[in-house]
Parts: structure tokens; sequence; C-alpha cells
């Protein structure tokens, strides 16, 4: 097939701009390079023998990569919507020039910044292919690439005087002072104390995950994590700007797009999955219109674009940084799109995935720890320690399921947990199978705390205070054998939601009174608030003797009581 052969970019094909058609408009290079990268960084190396990418691979947060795939390519880019100025750049690279700047001495120049960066065998090809071309122009990019690739720093895209973008730059260094970002991040988001550095060490790994996160990696490689870095750095300085970056390891095209002068930069990624058979069955287009790039591994491109997510420590799952808003398949031939599928939230699947796990029977890899690469299900020991990674990985999906879902899920895991028939294997590994439990416990709890952090939520002028109030009063009612039995990270955001209701205009004067009111109604509002204020102490009275008893040796909790 030839790839992407009927693509249409800003008015043009891509055979088009080969020919010489000029990109002026940001956009229409973003799309453009876009094309060009999936053809040539995933399409162009792909055979029978590829490492697809697996679709959970994809889900924040994201995981450390263990293989390095040295035979496949790898690239790192950054574009400017704006001229270059060499001097007042903030990072270093070789500048090239146009032919138009300098005729022949230019292209000599061009090929003599880029090849000493190649290896041996590929100078003389490059020099005979582009000895009288103009490096520069993007028309030969598409060609310039399979060098490009085996270049271990970045590239340059920028505008020339005529406004049209060009590769003006090679061997480029993103800067990245990450000491500095994770101090300061850390203190932003409350998590370091001045001078206490054990604070700092316990915290230290969720905060630089958390930073890697807003920008679509995970705690890896230096070019990702330049590449994130550099894309705050270009942010806070207000350009317009685009990164993209493809890892050996990851086989994913990941792209931060800051044309928009946002915050943050737009975060995409693109990679070759297979398919998940269900999924395949019950969409037959995929097949009929031609979007499979192998059919027989029901191989496609899938492309996710995420959002980021304010940090918040009394959300119930304050490590959200990233979630994923959108997923496209595209099309290999004409470059169109399908977004009709659920491919990385899909539940059925999701649930196949944790039965085959407790099985035995999974085919795949997890992160551990972030530092060891699990590939196998078959004994006890492993089924543990996946379970542990997968919980930890799925924690934030798991709590925002539905009931029903979340409850399908933990019955699925309690059959392998709490299996009497498995107490001596599990013997044998006491403290994984409590590793284990206790990430299902945080989970469950936290779960448990989404419907009142939604009652807290909700606005509008529809809500009155009787029903602003008798809700969550009714949550903490309901709950109130098991909240005391909660981690205490997940205790204090159970108040800090409760002291959120409170801090409603009406209830505040309402408590302040110091005796009740005369009238019906709102003597009914000031009753509940009293009512709510005393369950909250007994609660808070309960939580400090269990806790007080799990710093005696009482493991705390393993699992809540039932009631």
């Amino acid at each position: 097939m030839q790839y992407f052969a009927e693509v249409n970019v800003g008015g043009n094909t891509l055979e088009a701009y080969k020919k010489g058609a000029a990109i002026g408009d940001r956009y229409v290079l973003k799309d453009y390079l876009e094309y060009l990268h999936i053809k040539q960084g995933l399409l162009a190396p792909y055979d029978r023998s590829y490492p697809l990418v697996e679709p959970r691979e994809l889900l924040p947060s994201f995981e450390k990569n263990f293989a390095e795939y040295r035979h496949l390519p790898s690239f790192s880019l950054v574009a400017f919507n704006r001229p270059l100025s060499y001097q007042e750049e903030i990072f270093q690279f070789d500048l090239l020039h146009p032919l138009a700047d300098g005729g022949k001495r230019a292209a000599r120049e061009n090929l003599e910044r880029i090849a000493p960066h190649l290896d041996r065998d590929l100078r003389p090809t490059l020099k005979q292919h582009f000895t009288v071309k103009d490096l520069t122009d993007l028309a030969h990019y598409d060609e310039l690439m399979r060098f490009l690739f085996h270049m271990d720093r970045a590239e340059v895209v920028a505008k020339d005087a005529q406004g049209n973008f060009r590769l003006l730059g090679v061997y480029a260094s993103f800067p990245s002072d990450l000491d500095a970002e994770i101090k300061t991040l850390g203190r932003r988001l409350g998590k370091f104390k001045k001078l206490d550095n054990a604070v700092y060490e316990r915290e230290r790994d969720f905060v630089y995950q958390f930073l890697m996160e807003l920008y679509g990696f995970p705690i890896a490689s230096e070019r990702r994590t330049s590449a994130a870095l550099f894309a705050r750095k270009l942010s806070r300085l207000k350009e317009q700007y685009l990164i993209k970056v493809l890892g050996q390891s990851d086989r994913t095209i990941t792209s931060l797009s800051g044309f928009e002068q946002k915050k943050y930069p737009l975060v995409e990624k693109t990679a070759l999955i297979s398919l998940p058979k269900a999924i395949a069955d019950s969409s037959p287009h995929l097949r009929e219109q031609g979007f499979y790039v192998d059919r027989r591994r029901r191989v496609v491109i899938l492309k996710v674009t995420y959002q980021q997510h304010k940090y918040n420590r009394f959300n119930v799952l304050e490590d959200r940084a990233l979630s994923v808003i959108k997923q496209e398949i595209i099309h290999p031939y004409h470059g169109g799109r399908d977004l009709s599928l659920n491919i990385l939230k899909d539940t059925k699947r999701f649930l196949k995935e944790l039965q085959d796990i407790v099985r035995g029977e999974h085919i795949g890899t997890i992160s551990y720890r972030r530092h060891e690469l699990l590939t196998t299900t078959k004994t006890h020991e492993d089924r543990l320690r996946f379970l542990s990674a997968w919980l930890v990985k799925n924690q934030r999906r798991l709590g925002t399921y539905t009931q029903e879902s979340f409850e399908d899920a933990k019955k699925v895991l309690n059959s392998y947990l709490l299996n009497r028939e498995y107490r001596e294997a599990f013997s044998k590994h006491p403290d994984l199978h409590r590793e284990v439990l206790q990430h299902l416990a945080y989970v469950s709890q936290a779960h448990l705390l989404q419907p009142l952090e939604k009652l807290v939520q909700r606005d509008g002028p529809h809500l009155g205070p009787t029903r602003r109030l008798q809700e969550p009063l009714d949550f903490l009612e309901a709950k109130k054998y098991e909240l005391p039995y909660f981690y205490p990270d997940l205790f204090e955001k159970c108040l800090e939601l409760w002291n959120q209701i409170l801090a409603y205009p009406y209830f505040k004067e309402m408590a302040a009174r110091p005796e009740p009111p005369t009238t019906p109604f709102r003597r009914r509002v000031w009753d509940r608030l009293i009512r709510g204020q005393n369950l909250i102490r007994e609660l808070m009275a309960q939580h400090r003797q269990v806790h007080l008893e799990s710093q005696q040796g009482t493991p705390f909790p393993v699992l809540p009581p039932k009631k």
C-alpha cells in the first residue's frame, strides 16, 4: 500500500508538498508532519515482527518502557511559528540555510552540519542524494527523515523570511532544569516543606510523575524528559511551538502542540496497536473500509488526545494529571478518522483482562514499582505482583466506575484474593498478598467517596439549601460504619468535602447563629447542620481510635468491615 496517498492537508496532497508547495500555516504544518511521521516512523518499519503497543500503554499514568528496539526509528523535533534568531534562541542547535541564501556553499555547509552526526556508512548516501538539493525545503523532508532518524538530537523547523516553514536546524539540545522544576512544582502543590528532607524523599516520586504526566510522558529517558521540560519553558515564554518525539522504546509519537499559547500544550499520542478481537468483530466496517494496516494482526493506527487537570490535593483521586478525551483510528490510505470506538476505556475488555490475570492466563507486560517489567502471571507470586501493579495503574479508572462495573471488578479480584483454596500459596508471600489487598481497599474507599465528591461539585440555582445539605448528610449516615476505617488521606478528603458543603454562604450564616431559628424551614436546615457536625465529630473520634490501634500493630486496614 502507498500509505497516505490520498491524504489532503491544507488543500494539497502530500505529493504536492513533495513537489514544492509551500507551508505557511502552523496547523497545516502540524497535520503535514503528523502524516509524514506516522508514515516513516511507524508504518515504514512495520512488519510481522513489529512490537505493537498495547492499548493499556496509552492510558495515563504512563509506564516506563524497558525494551529498547534499536532497529526502529526515533526522533525529536521542535517547530516555531516564527523566524529564528540564532544567537537569541534559548537552546543550542546547528543552523541550516536555504539555498537561496547561499547557493552551492549553503548546500555544502548544510551537509557538513548533518553528516558528522550520522554513522559513517550513511554519510556517502546522504551526500549522493542531497548534494544539489535544498535540505531546508520541506519538499525533501520525507526523504531526509530516514537520515534524521539516526540523529540522537532534535530537528528545528521555523519560518523563513518569506513566512514559509523550513527545516532550519539540526542536532538541537532541549534545555531542562529538572531539579528546579520538581522542587518548584512540589512546593506549589503543597507536597514539599522547607528543610524537611523526609517529606521531600517521600513525596518526590509523586511530584516527578505528576510533572511528566502533564506532558504525556512517564519518568523515562532524557529525550522525553527534556522534551517535556522544554515545552514547559516555551509555554511560559508564550511561544507558539510544536514538539514531537518518537522513542525506540515506546514506539509512540508524542506531540506537544503549544500553538494555542495556553498554560499547557495539547498532548497527543499515536501508535500502532492490535485491535482487541471483540472490538474488531463488532466493528466489521473497519475491515470493509480498509482501516487495517495488517488485517491478520488487526493492526490499526490509533491516535489519542488528552486533557490536563489542575492539581487539587482534596480531589479523591488527586494524582490524575491527564485523562483521555478523544480516540481516533486513522485510515492508512486517505487519512480519514473513525471516532466511533472506545478502545482504551472498554469496560468489558478491561474485566476480561482482569479475569485473565487472576486465572494466570494473561498475555502482556506491566511495570512493577517502576523498575521491574513483569511478563507473566503463571505463579501466584507473579500473579500477585501483576495485580499490585495493575491496581496502581488503574486506580483512578476503577475509582470512577459505575457501582455495577466496580462491583464486577471487585468480585473478580475477591474470587482470587479471598479464595480459601489459595491460602497456603498466599502464606508463602504474606507481604505481597497484603500489598494487593491494601491497593484494593484503597481504590474501594476512593470509589466510595466519588458520590460525595459529585454532590459537592454540582451547582446551580435549582439546588436549594435542603437538598444541598440533605443528600451529603444521607451519604455520611449511610457510610458511618465504613468511614472510620478509611486510610488517613482519604478520610481527610472526606472531611474537606464536608467542609466545602459548609462553605455555602447560607450554611455559614446559619451555623454562626447562637440559637436555633424560629421559622420551621430554617429550623429544619439548622437541625440538619447540627446533626451533620455531630456525626463528623463522632467519625473523627472513631477514626483516631482506629488509627491509634494501627500504630500499635493492628493492620490498618486491609478491607473495611462489613456491617
